[in-house]
């Protein structure tokens, strides 16, 4: 069960829609979906090698209200975007812990 005093940072959930044109012309943009409190959990950081390049990996943890997320939607957090790893669903409880990792742009 989570206490709403421990859902103290902001989450915004964007999906992605593909646009077509009238040319034929594919645009993705990004749509709202809706802004959400979360309880952060943890963070795990991995480094990685492959080809002699060193990739480093934030992974973050929050725990919300079961909504209606899914993998391919964006959360914007402290103003960087991330994309969904898991999302593990506890509908007894009313609540979802997501794993996000940033977006390298």
């Amino acid at each position: 069960m989570i206490f709403a005093g421990k859902m103290t940072e902001k989450l915004s959930f964007y999906r992605i829609e593909e646009r077509q044109g009238k040319s034929g012309f594919k645009s993705t943009e990004e749509v709202l979906k809706f802004t959400t409190n979360a309880e952060r959990l943890k963070n795990q950081e991995y480094l990685t090698t492959d080809a002699d390049e060193t990739f480093h990996y934030l992974e973050l943890t929050f725990r919300m209200r079961n909504r209606s997320i899914e993998e391919t939607d964006i959360v914007v957090y402290n103003n960087e975007r991330y994309r969904i790893n898991s999302i593990d669903r506890y509908p007894r409880d009313n609540e979802a812990v997501i794993k996000v990792m940033k977006i390298n742009e």
